[in-house]
């Protein structure tokens, strides 16, 4: 079984680099299963309704949302309803709207996705993303089970993959938009990345027009972000090669496609 994780995808050219390659990765890698980071797919900040069911048209699977979740008021109108779409499971509310994971059924296989927010350099109050992980594995009984830890500091992301070593299939690292070299299965058999990059464009900063960013360095200036949304885009993921007995990962690989 192969299963393709797209890295976060970025407002306009994030989602023509998506159109562009999925379909044709799909084909080529005979790819099963496809997950999506879509926090940043409307403007850079947030997922909209329309681009929900666009993602789905692309032939996404599940799709996970982070930090900006619920920055696109119409994220409302189908957040409660929707099978396939993740946001992070460790908010304090408990009563937050939406799913913290979901379960897939696909072809008689349960695939269960789930997406853990990190507390180190974050803003967002959280419960700890640890000890949540490890009440949240007692209830789920998949026979694959795949974390999106969106965080920011690689030290955190890199202990929380040998926390679960073995308890989990893949974690995979997103919202720090630049893909990491890390790549590797961990001693117990959980594939792991610190990072799986962007899907967006290259020439900004982390998808933001560079100069607004470069002149809040030099002058502490509050210019509202704006995505950079011309110029070269790139797709960033990895492929996980899932034995179809032991559902254990053979092979973990990264991609970065420049258009």
């Amino acid at each position: 079984m192969e299963i393709l994780i797209i890295g976060d995808v970025f407002s306009k050219l994030g989602r023509k680099s998506l159109e562009e390659n999925l379909k044709k990765i799909k084909q080529e890698r005979k790819i099963n299963f496809v997950i999506c980071n879509g926090e940043n797919i409307s403007h850079g900040k947030g997922m909209n309704e329309g681009h929900y069911h666009w993602l789905l048209e692309q032939g996404v699977n599940v799709i996970t949302l982070g930090n900006h979740s619920f920055n696109q008021k119409s994220i409302f109108n189908i957040i409660d309803d929707a099978k396939c779409l993740v946001r992070p499971y460790n908010y304090l509310d408990k009563e937050t709207r939406g799913k913290g994971y979901v379960t897939v059924n696909y072809n008689g296989i349960k695939i269960t996705v789930f997406q853990m927010l990190g507390q180190v350099f974050m803003t967002d109050e959280v419960t700890n993303p640890f000890l949540e992980t490890r009440k949240l594995l007692d209830e789920i009984d998949s026979d694959i089970i795949i974390c999106d830890f969106h965080a920011e500091s690689t030290s955190e992301k890199i202990a929380f993959g040998y926390a679960f070593d073995g308890k989990i299939t893949c974690c995979y690292g997103t919202h720090t938009h630049v893909q990491t070299n890390d790549e590797r299965i961990l001693p117990n058999g959980t594939a792991f990345i610190s990072d799986v990059g962007m899907t967006g464009p290259i020439d900004g900063v982390i998808g933001v027009k560079k100069d607004i960013i470069v002149e809040r360095y030099f002058e502490e200036s509050k210019k509202r972000f704006e995505p950079c949304d011309d110029g070269v885009s790139q797709f960033c993921a990895i492929v996980l090669t899932i034995d179809d007995n032991t559902y254990k990962v053979k092979k973990i690989e990264k991609l970065r496609i420049l258009n």
